[in-house]
């Protein structure tokens, strides 16, 4: 065997390894794909989304172009997860929602919205947490729908549409507090069916997340988490945390948020406790009503026949009959009014959760000593 036999031996022995080694790296790399939204020609006119909604004591309106094309190439895109390897449930969830979040075809859309909030801010001087609570505000009022398997929408089909169900709406204001500077990620619970988005906030973590919680699906207050869901579902599980974007600012107004959760969760026992005392009360005062109609009937048959001796003899127990049904009736009336107080706190917390500053002061003010 020559010299120049034995070298071409060698480097062909080399490039059988290399092509067996490039075989298994094939054969076992990690990888999970997310179609993008692919944007093609369009001469049609941009469209015109406009939603209005309140938000503390105004009615705000925001209207955006949207860039037809890009809204009917995200309508048509495949939304399915391609994986390849021993990917895990939690990574390729997370992979796929980031990419739904942060396709670059949406930046525009994006522009356009930050630009109507940043000018309403500026207007309206609002601090950061209100500032954020505006953005919420919007994408909590936009309509709440859902159907059967139907697959997380782009954000910017959520604002053509102006309806989205909880991850559809979540993926859309995460998109929005992330450019905009906030520490914010999804929050999705698995075994409920649900998402949520989380913000860095000072007060009034959720569980062990490290964020506040703010639900997207309806208006609510940063921090307090849903009884329970549509269905009477309740969040029992720990959420996947998928952290959006990288940044840092946080919401401050939790301490207050909780202080209106609180008042609100009080007021509905004491409107339940009220009740429960009040029932038994106007059933007795009807039944001392009924003594006491009966009483008088008597009284005055009595008197109609002349037997004014009869009549004066039952004058005392009239007296004391009505004397204990009156004071009756100042507790019962006393318990009323507790109650309506209570139930004036509750009904204007629970109407009113676009204007947490308001609320709150309006609640520090009125609420029962």
């Amino acid at each position: 065997m020559t010299r120049t036999e034995r070298f071409l031996i060698v480097i062909v022995s080399l490039l059988l390894v290399i092509a067996i080694a490039a075989g298994y790296f094939y054969a076992t790399r990690q990888a999970v794909v997310v179609s993008h939204i692919v944007v093609g020609s369009n001469d049609t006119a941009p469209i015109t989304a406009t939603h209005t909604f309140p938000f503390e004591k105004n009615q705000i309106t925001i209207t955006v172009p949207v860039d037809a094309a890009v809204y009917n190439a995200a309508k048509s895109t495949d939304k399915s997860v391609s994986i390849y390897g021993n990917v895990t449930e939690n990574i390729w969830v997370t992979d796929s929602y980031l990419e739904m979040v942060n396709d670059p075809a949406q930046e525009q859309l994006y522009t356009n919205l930050i630009a109507q909030f940043r000018k309403i801010r500026d207007d309206e001087g609002l601090s950061s947490d209100e500032y954020l609570e505006l953005m919420a505000a919007y994408t909590q009022s936009l309509t709440y729908e859902t159907t059967p398997d139907n697959p997380t929408k782009y954000p910017v089909e959520t604002v053509v549409e102006g309806a989205g169900d909880c991850d559809d709406k979540s993926v859309l204001l995460a998109g929005l507090l992330s450019r905009e500077g906030y520490k914010v990620s999804l929050l999705l619970f698995s075994p409920e069916s649900h998402m949520a988005v989380g913000v860095g906030s000072t007060d009034s973590l959720y569980k062990d997340t490290g964020y506040a919680y703010i639900e997207a699906t309806n208006l609510s207050y940063v921090g307090v988490p849903p009884d329970e869901l549509e269905g009477g579902v309740r969040l029992t599980s720990e959420p996947l945390v998928i952290p959006i974007g990288n940044g840092t600012t946080l919401y401050t107004s939790g301490a207050e948020t909780a202080y209106i959760h609180d008042m609100s969760t009080l007021s509905e026992q004491k409107i339940l406790s009220t009740n429960a005392q009040v029932q038994p009360l106007a059933s007795d005062l009807t039944a001392k009503q009924n003594q006491i109609s009966q009483l008088e009937d008597r009284m005055q048959s009595l008197r109609g026949s002349g037997n004014i001796g009869g009549y004066n003899g039952l004058v005392s127990s009239h007296n004391a009959m009505v004397s204990a049904y009156n004071a009756e009736l100042s507790t019962y009336r006393q318990e009323v009014a507790q109650g309506n107080a209570y139930a004036d706190i509750y009904n204007y917390i629970i109407l009113h959760a676009y204007d947490r500053k308001g609320t709150y002061a309006w609640v520090k003010v009125n609420m029962p000593q």
